[in-house]
């Protein structure tokens, strides 16, 4: 129940938000917004005096809710003003300007909009898909392949060491890379005490950004038919499904590209306030803190926000830019300081992640790397098809004269299309599923408003099209091609989706546009139900999977492996835990199944670290006086300190005492 503690501050900060603003979707993403600020002020505050705990984190949620409560219902209920138009508070050529309230609390533009019963059907549509995730989310373990090395296990060792300080690790991505996503799991599973409330947090993402989606398409001129077209779009996105029921942070971070991109529209539209660019400065500050990308999903927003200050204000366009770095700043400072001591850089990569960026910069590898981000979204149920796409995509880098896997521009592999000729079905997996349908209909949406009439609304739709076009341009101009692109690419597909749904709820034929919606909810389907990892349907089905089993899902040859190291420890009562671990190997599964089958505290610690991090030893919960009563061992290779049956540690000796494929135990000689 404590769990629900922080979800109660979410739900009052709402009530407040919505007391002042006539629209409740608005209302939902600032509170969002004020929600995540808080969460990662309490996060840092706490870790500076390791008091991450159980008490400290319940005590400051509880003590949010009940202030929070007794402020709403101690306020007088005030007329309702618009936070979000015109009548905000602006910085005219005499300051800030005065705010007027709304007719009637509603939004003026949807006053005389109806819902029709299709409408509501769609909307129906969209709701059960979402609880579909949703109930995958709950039922179903964390089990991403990210999750079990680094994002999952940042976490347990944050909770041990009641701080999110670095720590000596030998998978740095458990150090760098930005953290919001894992402080908010952090904190459910601290109160909730275990992982089953982890998946949520995507989950709610997904919502989030489903319904800022629909009031971008407002801002940009949609109708109610439009705003609920661009929420089926946004819903629906096979990506998206697969993602909002896992450990990832692709969702958490797409929701705060949303909402940075409608703060942005709303300042286009209207006055410049204050209560923007508060906005503005909160979501790219929530944003980059969720995940590095977010620096390449950001900027060209950011440089159309600086442009729009530009024009407004003139010679006074630098305040509110001051105002928006200075919010992005604090908002990432603790994960800045925490990089730059270790890593000598606030924005971080460890040595072998710098393969990420392209070496090269031409103009044939950008058209190269467009071609084959595109081509991750070719993938379709039919091999045959595929192989086509395929072809077509190489026989261009043939005209290109570009290698078309040249590891320049390559994280690792070969290109291919997602599915390759052997498909027969879906490729329902999180990490590389094709968003074919949506990208059809991107295409057809682009071209569709670039040959209509001008006028004030489209260019409003012009110039967001053309942000995000530049977004995709930039990624491929610095990231390399890898299979895994296509989750990263989810952000994209969101920020499409509100100009897919205007382009569809404008079609004369309405009845096409109707079909098209249709068909992407029942399309959507078969991603929901029969996720590779958490499929609801079919003989592993989660719903009769044991929880222990459905952690190896992704990587089922380990499991027995994982099981039997779990059993030998519990046989030697050994809970003080040493692990040496190659830079992707699995460190989750052994700290929850232990967790689970015994009642003694459990200390995990990463020994005999090579990398940067192993200057960090002295600041581990006692890791100085850590002696571990047996390693878990993933490592293959010996060195000095292993070799190959013995590994040396504190100037102890532990030998081999159990093996099973890549698994091996090393227990203390006494």
């Amino acid at each position: 129940m404590l769990a629900l503690l922080p979800l109660i501050t979410f739900t009052v900060l709402f009530l407040f938000i919505y007391r002042y603003n006539y629209c409740w979707r608005s209302s939902l993403l600032w509170a969002a917004i004020t929600w995540g600020v808080l969460l990662t002020f309490i996060t840092e505050v706490l870790s500076l005096f390791k008091l991450i705990t159980w008490g400290w984190i319940a005590g400051i949620w509880g003590l949010l809710s009940l202030t929070l409560i007794f402020a709403y219902f101690r306020t007088v209920k005030p007329g309702r003003v618009t936070l979000t138009q015109d009548s905000q508070h602006g910085i005219g050529q005499n300051g800030i300007g005065q705010s007027s309230p709304s007719t009637n609390g509603q939004n003026p533009r949807d006053r005389n909009d109806q819902i029709s019963g299709f409408l509501l059907v769609l909307l129906g549509g969209i709701g059960f898909l979402v609880a579909i995730v949703g109930l995958t989310a709950i039922v179903a373990p964390p089990n991403t392949w990210d999750s079990m090395t680094y994002h999952m296990s940042r976490v347990l060792h944050w909770m041990q060491h009641h701080s999110v300080a670095h720590y000596p690790t030998h998978i740095p991505r458990q150090l760098y890379q930005n953290p919001w996503a894992e402080f908010t799991i952090m904190h459910f599973q601290l109160l909730s005490g275990g992982d089953r409330l982890a998946n949520l947090v995507q989950w709610f993402s997904m919502i989030g950004s489903v319904i800022g989606v629909s009031l971008i398409a407002q801002q940009l001129g949609a109708t109610i038919r439009g705003q609920i077209f661009a929420a089926v779009v946004a819903a629906t996105i096979p990506m998206g499904i697969l993602q909002g029921s896992s450990t990832q942070n692709d969702y958490v971070v797409s929701f705060w590209v949303i909402c940075l991109a409608y703060f942005i529209i709303l300042t286009l539209k209207s006055r410049v306030s204050w209560i923007n660019i508060v906005g503005v400065g909160a979501t790219m500050g929530m944003a980059i803190v969720t995940k590095a990308t977010a620096y390449i999903y950001t900027f060209p927003l950011f440089i159309w926000f600086s442009l729009i200050m530009i024009k407004r204000l003139g010679w006074r366009w630098w305040k509110p830019i001051l105002a928006v770095g200075i919010i992005v700043i604090s908002i990432n400072l603790g994960h800045y300081i925490r990089n730059f001591d270790l890593y000598g850089t606030p924005i971080a990569t460890a040595s072998e992640e710098l393969r990420y960026t392209n070496e090269i910069f031409t103009t044939s590898v950008l058209v190269s790397n467009i071609l084959r981000n595109i081509g991750l979204h070719l993938g379709t149920p039919i091999g045959i098809i595929n192989a086509i796409s395929n072809k077509i995509i190489n026989l261009f880098h043939l005209v290109l004269s570009v290698d078309i896997s040249d590891p320049r521009t390559t994280y690792t592999g070969k290109f291919g299309i997602p599915g390759g000729l052997s498909t027969l079905g879906i490729n329902a997996t999180e990490n590389n599923t094709s968003n074919t349908l949506h990208l059809v209909l991107i295409v057809f949406s682009i071209i569709a408003c670039f040959i209509q009439r001008q006028g004030r609304k489209q260019r409003y739709i012009l110039s967001y099209l053309a942000v995000i076009i530049s977004i995709f341009i930039l990624f491929c101009f610095l990231l390399k091609w890898q299979w895994w692109n296509s989750r990263l690419h989810l952000p994209i597909f969101l920020l499409f989706s509100a100009v897919v749904g205007i382009v569809l709820s404008q079609i004369k034929l309405r009845q096409v546009a109707n079909v098209i919606a249709v068909v992407l909810i029942i399309t959507s389907l078969p991603w929901a139900l029969s996720g590779r990892e958490r499929p609801l349907v079919g003989a592993n089905s989660i719903l009769n999977t044991s929880r222990t089993e459905q952690y190896f899902n992704s990587r089922s040859r380990i499991r027995l492996g994982y099981l039997g190291a779990i059993d030998v420890l519990k046989s030697n009562k050994c809970t003080d835990i040493g692990m040496y671990l190659g830079d992707n190997d699995w460190e989750y599964p052994l700290w929850i199944l232990l967790q689970q089958q015994t009642d003694s505290p459990v200390i995990i610690e990463h020994i005999n670290v090579k990398n940067a991090s192993a200057s960090k030893s002295e600041l581990s919960t006692n890791n100085s006086k850590f002696i571990p009563c047996a390693i878990f061992s993933t490592k293959p290779e010996p060195d000095q300190t292993n070799q190959g049956e013995q590994i040396t540690y504190q100037n102890r000796s532990y030998t081999q005492g159990w093996s099973k494929d890549k698994v091996k135990i090393f227990l203390s000689q006494k």
